[in-house]
């Protein structure tokens, strides 16, 4: 960066130079501490704010530089990268506080035609929409267009206002150029319309007066009169009639009935009768059902069933028998006594529970204090640790540095040496090279006689091997030609000669196969008298086992007749 004389050259110079030496190892308030110290800063306030809101929005700004440096700034240094961030940081963020004058302060202090590429770039309306799309990406969308964008684009006339001057003095023109004023708009001038004449009215003719309905129309006629006079007195009438009968006795309503009647009533009675039979054919009642008296063919399945059923019972009753007799008694008691017991024992452990809950929150309290305090002491000992450690890097890059000087001093009278011996050795080089024309001729002639003989030997070696090869095919025909006798007798008892565990002739193979046939044959003879004996075995336990049953059973059955 150049350093121009205007009023605001150092304010950006420091401002640059406070984003090139920060680091993030080191908080910011040290590291402003620490600059302003060895510095003479002329704001410090906006230094701080400077270099505070750009390690807030570093995101930001890496974003436009990296679409900068990627679009227009191909040819620009990445150095430089931190005094255009300054430049973006006040027209994103601090435009409408220090005003366009600071920033062109800022401007005329850096050579023009590089701040002219970057606000080239900046101001134009496809890369804002780049930068905005990227940003969004960051940001949430109605920040960004409140707290940015909108400020961008209100003072956007301005700045392409310093865009052309800076145009103006990069192509040489000494004019100043004169800005337009925004075109205004104007009312379209239409003409008014005419006022439509107004229209004679029509003569509306008058309707003759039309004749009122007569009077007869709405009363009623002479014949409806008479009708309704009519009905009047047939309802009199039937009113006198009804009063007259409520008056009259119940006696007409118990008349006797005719002889007609009486033989009427008689024809149909004996009608019925006729049709009555009381001597019919009656069936014999049903049987009484036979309790346990069927014979009932059983299966095995159903004896065994049964039989089970009785024996579980006899079971049954005979341990019922023998707690009894050891004193058996009712549980009652003791689950009362039981569940009193576990009564007493949860309202213990509850109040237990209790007791242990209220220590927990004790001891978690006081936890909690002892923490707070080892806190305090553990940032304690890691300000002193980083201290100390911070005292020794300075003492390792003291020591660092004094090493780095010695070792400097031992390879310049490292280079002094060997520039002498170079000097030394150019002396010495042309017997050197003599010397070696010499040895190479010897080795090229020892070379060639040595591979001479080898090959010699080699042709030696390989028409002794041809001739070896000849007479080994001929004894190998010889052999071939020589008639073999491949006949070879049979014979039954001896073995094949494989080699194989258990090897045994063919005869021996017979006999012992008729040995195992004879042994299955007794196996299987033996299995068929075990099964007959078995089944006769059930045979005599199902008896037995019917027999039981029937016993039971007619125990069974007296004890009910009893």
């Amino acid at each position: 960066m150049d350093r121009g004389a205007n009023e605001y050259s150092d304010l950006f110079y420091h401002s640059v130079q406070v984003l090139n030496n920060y680091t993030d190892d080191v908080s910011e308030e040290n590291f402003l501490e620490q600059y302003f110290q060895e510095n003479d800063v002329p704001d410090r306030d906006f230094i701080s704010t400077v270099l505070f809101d750009c390690v807030r929005h570093s995101t930001l700004l890496r974003t436009v530089m990296e679409i900068f440096y990627s679009t227009d700034g191909i040819n620009v240094r990445r150095s430089e990268q931190n005094m255009y961030k300054v430049i973006s940081y006040i027209i994103f963020f601090q435009l409408d506080t220090v005003g366009l004058k600071l920033l062109r302060g800022f401007i005329n202090t850096v050579q023009l035609h590089r701040m002219y590429q970057f606000l080239q770039f900046l101001l134009n309306d496809d890369r804002l929409m780049a930068v905005r799309e990227e940003c969004l990406k960051l940001y949430d969308k109605e920040y960004f267009d409140e707290k940015i964008y909108r400020v961008i684009k209100s003072h956007l006339p301005h700045l392409k206002s310093v865009l052309l001057d800076l145009t103006d003095i990069v192509e040489g023109r000494s004019a100043p150029r004169q800005i337009q004023p925004p075109t205004k708009t104007k009312p379209f001038k239409i003409t008014s319309p005419k006022h439509r004449a107004v229209p004679v009215p029509q003569i509306i003719p008058k309707m003759e007066r039309i004749k009122p309905a007569p009077k007869t129309t709405y009363e009623p006629s002479r014949e409806r009169i008479e009708l309704e006079k009519v009905r009047e007195e047939n309802h009199r009438k039937a009113i006198e009639k009804l009063e007259h009968t409520r008056t009259l006795k119940y006696g007409f309503m118990q008349t006797e009935k005719s002889h007609k009647t009486h033989e009427k009533l008689s024809k149909i009675v004996e009608d019925r009768e006729k049709n009555l039979q009381f001597d019919i054919f009656r069936a014999n009642p049903p049987p009484k059902p036979q309790v346990n008296k069927i014979p009932v063919k059983l299966n095995v399945a159903s004896v065994l069933k049964e039989s089970q059923l009785y024996r579980r019972h006899e079971d049954e009753v005979r341990r019922r028998l023998q707690e009894y007799e050891f004193g058996a008694r009712d549980a009652q008691e003791f689950l009362t006594w039981q569940t009193d017991i576990l009564n007493l024992f949860f309202s213990y452990m509850r109040k237990k529970d209790y007791d242990s809950d209220l220590l927990e929150l004790e001891r978690k309290r006081l936890e909690g204090k002892l923490s707070y305090e080892e806190a305090i002491l553990a940032k304690q000992r890691l300000q002193d640790e980083n201290k100390r450690m911070a005292d020794e890097m300075k003492e390792k890059t003291r020591e660092i540095i004094d090493d780095y000087v010695k070792e400097k001093v031992k390879d310049e009278k490292r280079m002094k040496q060997l520039i002498e011996e170079v000097i030394d050795g150019r002396e010495n080089a042309k017997l050197a090279q003599q010397k070696l024309q010499q040895y190479k001729k010897d080795f090229v002639k020892q070379y060639k006689e040595e591979l001479k003989d080898m090959m010699k030997q080699a042709l030696e070696d390989a028409e002794v091997e041809m001739r070896q090869r000849f007479e080994l095919i001929q004894q190998i025909r010889a052999m071939e030609s020589v008639p073999v006798d491949r006949w070879k007798p049979v014979d039954l008892t001896t073995i094949a000669g494989h080699g194989v565990l258990d090897e045994m002739s063919i005869a021996e193979l017979r006999e012992r196969l008729e040995l195992v046939k004879d042994e299955r044959e007794k196996e299987r003879e033996l299995k068929r008298d075990q099964i007959i004996k078995e089944k006769q075995d059930k045979e005599k336990q199902i008896t037995d086992t019917v027999q039981y049953i029937v016993k039971f059973r007619n125990e069974l059955t007296t004890a009910a007749a009893v």
